[in-house]
């Protein structure tokens, strides 16, 4: 396997991204929430696909979210979440922006592993209002 100078950068990226937010996750609260995972999954823009290597979350205290979807591309979304009952290991999202605040629309779910504090996977149903192409994001931690 050949590993070019992108995906070198990516991986270093992510590794730094993860320990960043690993030494900010562990003072946080129930009440907000950064963390990172790698895995696999794809993310399709209008009929163009790519794998997804690694998700970089942030949901903070005034129920705002910014999310990094690292791939071959990297898409920057932010919006806002909810929490559903105790029992639900789920985070809403709505999806309002994106690089430049108001092109995005839509809405996914966060799925946290039984600990609630690590990401167990992403889906993401986003429309590009000034493109009006669909991007989906599908992703499962490793």
């Amino acid at each position: 396997m050949q590993i070019n100078r992108n995906h070198s950068r990516i991986a270093f990226l992510v590794l730094v991204t993860m320990f960043t937010f690993g030494v900010i996750a562990s003072g946080q609260d129930d009440k907000s929430l950064v963390a990172s995972a790698n895995g696999q999954g794809t993310i399709k823009l209008g009929k163009e696909e790519f794998k997804v290597y690694a998700v970089v979350v942030k949901l903070f205290e005034d129920n705002k979210a910014e999310i990094n979807v690292v791939s071959d591309i990297s898409i920057f979304v932010n919006g806002t979440w909810s929490r559903g009952s105790d029992a639900d290991k789920s985070i809403d999202l709505k999806i309002t922006g994106g690089s430049v605040n108001g092109n995005l629309d839509g809405g996914g779910k966060l799925l946290l592993k039984d600990d609630r504090k690590a990401i167990a996977g992403l889906n993401l149903q986003i429309m590009n209002k000034a493109t009006k192409k669909p991007i989906k994001v599908d992703f499962v931690a490793k």
